[in-house]
This record gives structure tokens, C-alpha cells and sequence, in this order.
């Protein structure tokens, strides 16, 4: 678990408000699929809306679930530490070279994701009447939690004791028998 101080309270805070948020787009994508079958099948007609739908809420859902898995450590992970355990330094400064390059890379995607969700702006969905801008604004969005999270990481990562995951917060309803080791339940 991150810190007891007001930046860790905020990011656990956020943590759960995007596994809420990200709960109930995957009930819009299995409603919304599922309204599509029963249309289709059962009563012949065909809704132009649902796809579109379906579609927006498993972007949306894509890009907020990355934060999630980057907080928990479940992304690519070096675990060849175990077998260089006098070798604190090379693993702070692998650790430290990897988070540089991973929240750069989100950054990048947060200026160019505003760059591109600009134009997008202009095009509504034949399905929906909104814009694509609102699919194209996930990709900056994702991003900033996910460069929050990859620093926060990279924060308990630095600092962990010896043998302990800092990185081993719970999902919602995880049962407490679940074992979780580098990401694989």
C-alpha cells in the first residue's frame, strides 16, 4: 500500500475510482454487445447505436485499465533480481532508466493525444450523436493516470524493504486466498 500522507490516500482514492469507472464501462460494453444479439437474433432488427457504443466504452475501458495494472506492477516486469540479490544499485538504476523511458513515453502520448483528439472533435459517430473526439480523449486521459501511476511505482519500487512487493495492492473483489505473483493469479 502507498504511504499514509495525502498524495498516498489521493492515488489510492483514484486507483479505486478508476477500477469503479472502469467496472461499470465493461457493463456498458457486455450491455451494449448484448443488446446488439438480441436484436439481431431474437427480434431482426439491427441497432446502429450499440456498436458504437460498445466501442467508446472498451476504448475508454482499455485506456483506464492500463493505469490500474502499471499501479500493481503487472506490466512487463524484470524479475532477474532475485538472482543478483548484492546488486541493490543495478536494480535502482535499471528501475529508475525504465520508469524515465516509460513516463516519457506516456507523456508523449498526452501531448499527442491532445493533438489528435482535437480534429477528432470535428466527426460524429454515424451511431451516436457524439463526437469521435470523445474516443480520441482516452488515449491523453489513460496516459496522465498512467505517468501518475508509472512515478508512484517507480517511487515504492526505490524504496521497498527487502523481499517486500510495494506493488501488491488488491483489485476490487479479490478474494484474500487469491495469491498473485508478477501478475499471473
Amino acid at each position: 500500500m502507498t504511504g499514509r500522507g495525502v498524495i498516498g490516500r489521493g492515488l489510492q482514492g483514484l486507483d479505486l475510482a478508476l477500477q469503479w469507472i472502469a467496472m461499470a464501462l465493461m457493463a456498458v460494453v457486455v450491455f451494449s454487445v448484448t443488446w446488439q444479439v438480441l436484436a439481431r437474433y431474437v427480434v431482426s432488427t439491427s441497432s446502429a447505436w450499440t456498436s458504437e457504443l460498445a466501442s467508446l466504452a472498451f476504448v475508454w475501458l482499455a485506456m483506464l485499465a492500463i493505469p490500474i495494472g502499471i499501479r500493481r506492477g503487472r506490466h512487463m516486469v524484470l524479475d532477474i533480481w532475485e538472482y543478483f540479490p548484492y546488486r541493490k544499485w543495478l536494480e535502482r538504476s535499471v528501475t529508475t532508466v525504465s520508469a524515465i523511458i516509460v513516463v516519457a513515453t506516456f507523456l508523449l502520448l498526452v501531448w499527442f493525444g491532445f493533438e489528435a483528439a482535437r480534429p477528432a472533435f470535428n466527426r460524429t459517430m454515424a451511431g451516436l450523436p457524439i463526437s469521435f473526439g470523445w474516443i480520441a480523449l482516452s488515449v491523453p486521459v489513460g496516459a496522465i493516470f498512467s505517468a501518475v501511476f508509472a512515478i508512484e511505482a517507480w517511487w515504492r519500487l526505490i524504496h521497498a524493504e527487502k523481499d517486500v512487493d510495494p506493488l501488491d495492492d488488491p483489485v476490487l473483489y479479490q478474494p484474500d486466498d487469491v495469491v498473485v505473483i508478477k501478475g499471473e493469479v
